[in-house]
Formats: C-alpha cells, sequence, structure tokens
C-alpha cells in the first residue's frame, strides 16, 4: 500500500491548488443561526424520510436566506417573501437534487422507493472505509449513501451532508500545512462501534471495531489519534486511491485529525 499511500498524502498535504487553504464555507454561519426560523418550506413526509435533521435544517436556511429558484416555473422566490414553498427530491442515474418550488407550483415530493433502492435501503445511512498511513497512521474515511445537492446562484452544487456548519473545524486540504488537530471532537468505543462526538454524537461507524485490521486498530489505540476524512461523491462502496485523491484535489472532502478516547 505504501505506493498509493504516499501519493495520497502527497495530495492530502501538499497538491492542492492554492485555494486550497480557504476554508469551505457553504452559508453564513452567523447570520443562519441567528435568523429567526419560519415553515415557509414545507418539507413533506417522503422527502423527510431521506434528509437528516441538519439537511433539512439547512434547506430552512437556503429558504429564509437565499434567492432560490422555482424549478417548476423558474421564477425567483425572495428569502424576505412570505410565498409558500416546498422541497421536492430527485434523482437522475445517480445524481439526487433537492429542488425549491412554488408550493401552487409543485408540492413537496419525492420518489422514497428509488432513493431507498439508491441507497441499498439505509436512506440516511454512510458508507465508511478504514486504511492505514504510513506516516498519519488509521484514517477512516466516510461519505452519505444518498448525497443531496442543491444548485447555488452560481449553478454549481453543494452537497448538504457535507456543510461547513456541522463539520466546523474540518477544513480542505492544506498547501504545506499537515492535517490540523480538531479541538472538541473525540472519537471513542462504543462496544463493536466507533462513535465521533462533538459534545454529541455526530456520527456512528457501526461495526468498525469488528472490521478493524489488527494493525489498523493498534495503530489508533497506540498513537491515541485519527485521520478522518468526510466526503462527498468519493465512491467508497468501491473505495480506489484515484477517486479519494480526485476528492480531496477537487474539495470534495472535509479532513482533520481527531482525537481517539482509549
Amino acid at each position: 500500500m505504501s505506493a498509493t499511500a504516499r501519493r495520497f498524502r502527497q495530495c492530502a498535504k501538499g497538491r492542492a491548488d492554492e485555494q486550497g487553504a480557504r476554508q469551505v464555507t457553504l452559508h453564513n454561519r452567523w447570520v443562519a443561526r441567528s435568523a429567526p426560523r419560519t415553515e415557509r418550506l414545507d418539507v413533506g413526509p417522503h422527502v423527510a424520510a431521506v434528509l437528516r435533521p441538519e439537511e433539512t435544517a439547512r434547506l430552512r436556511d437556503l429558504r429564509n436566506l437565499e434567492h432560490v429558484v422555482c424549478a417548476i416555473c423558474g421564477e425567483w422566490i425572495e428569502p424576505d417573501s412570505s410565498t409558500a414553498t416546498s422541497v421536492s427530491i430527485s434523482v437522475e442515474g445517480e445524481r439526487v437534487a433537492a429542488e425549491f418550488a412554488h408550493a401552487e407550483c409543485a408540492p413537496s415530493h419525492a420518489d422514497l422507493a428509488s432513493l431507498v433502492m439508491l441507497a441499498q435501503a439505509e436512506p440516511l445511512g454512510i458508507v465508511y472505509a478504514q486504511a492505514l498511513h504510513p506516516d498519519a497512521g488509521a484514517v477512516l474515511l466516510w461519505e452519505r449513501k444518498l448525497d443531496v445537492r442543491v444548485r447555488g446562484l452560481d449553478g454549481g452544487e453543494s452537497s448538504l451532508y457535507l456543510d461547513a456548519d456541522r463539520w466546523e473545524g474540518f477544513h480542505v486540504a492544506l498547501v504545506n500545512e499537515p492535517v490540523r488537530l480538531l479541538a472538541g471532537w473525540l472519537l471513542e468505543r462504543d462496544g463493536d462501534d466507533l462513535v465521533l462526538r462533538r459534545d454529541e454524537e455526530v456520527e456512528r461507524f457501526h461495526g468498525a471495531i469488528g472490521r478493524s485490521t489488527p494493525e489498523w486498530l493498534g495503530s489508533l489505540e497506540e498513537s491515541g489519534f485519527c485521520m478522518m476524512i468526510v466526503g462527498a461523491g468519493v465512491g467508497l462502496e468501491l473505495p480506489r486511491a484515484a477517486s479519494i485523491q480526485a476528492a480531496i484535489r477537487e474539495h470534495r472532502a472535509l479532513m482533520g485529525l481527531v482525537e481517539f478516547d482509549v
């Protein structure tokens, strides 16, 4: 694994472009937390069934704070308007997108059967992989099985799960800097699972202890740290070094060094 691992290390620490030092920021963090919440956004039961609470909250922030476009009529929906708005989840191949609309143009809906099939019966679940790096030691990578995307005003798409507010302290690959220690985050063992916490549980890696090789688990326990990488569109169902490196280069992955509670 050494050749692959060393290429991975170069990408993570020194091969990102000059924008790599810029923290991923998807919205104004202070405003999003302080703005009053309204119920102007209708989230139907099938949509709610495939979204985590923080993803639903992010969609409400977008409706309350930014201009969004109706996916049906193409007209703008102003953030300060009282217009009833719906959000729907559409599937195009393996692309999953959240789209806003005037409630009178379209109700909130999602093809729940297709989404459950795409997520292999776990629409709220994650897929993860473990790796052992010759320098960093134990590495844990993961992504949402359903990478729900939302389109911004610039036409680009961002991942609801990979929101910088949720992963505060995590960062994109930095130029000529090591991976940073994440203050306030903790990885701990809970039976056969590993649990990532920040005061409360943020993510659970089911069966991670049983899946670990003795070398991986030994490195984790000996060093007391784990390099964590959360990504979007990485393809961890069939993990490959090239896809992981591409996600890091393209800033579709955030990383950080987390203390392990031994």
